[in-house]
């Protein structure tokens, strides 16, 4: 007998995308699921795109006012949810026709792991590139993370999970609200991947491609930013859950992430005073690393923005 996954889309004002998201999903080769379609108070025409959509698993929420994110939705959509795993997939996006078969392979072979994750591929401008986890390790099979691993492989880039290759078992859930909403408008997820491992403690990465994110190549405004706050408090938020060394590694990570953060503010014209970029930091951990974003703070963004352009134009 196989397992009922309930795949969880949030949409927010994606009519030109949101029939490939669905498509996708429809085009599964494993077939027990529920694809769960939450309508974030959308104002175009997508939900009339669902609706043209006849299929006895799809079921559709609605929320009276969007959420910055995304996440109010996604947790609703999972409050709601009757399988046994969550899957969750972005209305922009899309999956290849085999991740859910090949996450439930690798669910059985593992079984007492709650988090199961899989290499992810973007399109940029028509570009296409595997995530640079995947590229590491597609060729080498499976591979089990702790949190100590995880933090160490995405404070160099190396990001093994994504809200598009993620499965997660409901009843390991420690709450049905696993995305922060309220908290933060941007990367919210980046939190959420790091609160599950401190909890859950261990995931399972599969080597299949899981799915293709669509990005224009001439996108580069955004209008909403990440929280510095959000990922300051991410520490204390997590440190019931984890051991020394890892609160050691968590804030070296959440020291990027603040970096992140503030350069993301800055590049929409909503500047942080350097005080607040200084007290997000955790210095004790990497005093080299906090001193020096620090003084860079301290410099006109505009001037760091010539400087990024002209090195970029150089290599």
């Amino acid at each position: 007998m196989s397992t009922l996954i309930s795949i969880v889309v949030p949409v927010y004002n994606k009519e030109n995308y949101v029939s490939r998201a669905i498509k996708s999903a429809l085009a599964q080769t494993y077939t027990d699921f529920e694809l769960i379609i939450v309508d974030d108070a959308s104002t175009d025409r997508s939900m009339q795109k669902v609706a043209e959509f006849k299929d006895s698993r799809i079921r559709v929420l609605h929320r009276p006012q969007p959420g910055p994110g995304g996440y109010a939705a996604r947790n609703y959509g999972i409050r709601e949810a009757r399988g046994s795993w969550i899957a969750l997939l972005d209305a922009d996006d899309a999956w290849f026709p085999e991740h859910l078969t090949q996450s439930m392979r690798i669910a059985s072979e593992f079984p007492d792991i709650s988090i199961v994750s899989a290499a992810r591929m973007s399109d940029v401008g028509g570009t296409k590139k595997l995530d640079p986890f995947a590229k590491r390790f597609i060729d080498h099979g499976p591979q089990i993370l702790y949190l100590s691993d995880y933090l160490e492989f995405a404070c160099k880039g190396l990001r093994a999970m994504g809200t598009n290759s993620i499965l997660v078992k409901r009843d390991a859930l420690y709450r049905s609200s696993i995305f922060p909403e309220g908290r933060t408008e941007r990367s919210g997820d980046l939190y959420t991947w790091v609160e599950l491992l401190a909890r859950m403690k261990r995931m399972v990465w599969s080597p299949h491609v899981a799915s293709i994110s669509y990005r224009q190549a001439s996108f580069v405004s955004r209008n909403s930013v990440p929280s510095m706050r959000l990922f300051h408090e991410m520490v204390s938020d997590l440190e019931p859950y984890i051991d020394e060394k890892q609160s050691r590694i968590l804030k070296r990570y959440a020291n990027k992430m603040v970096k992140y953060a503030w350069l993301e503010m800055n590049k929409i014209n909503s500047p942080i005073k350097p005080s607040e970029l200084r007290r997000c930091f955790f210095w004790e951990v990497d005093l080299f690393f906090c001193s020096k974003w620090f003084l860079i703070s301290l410099l006109p963004f505009e001037f760091l923005e010539s400087l990024h352009r002209r090195y970029s134009l150089s290599r």
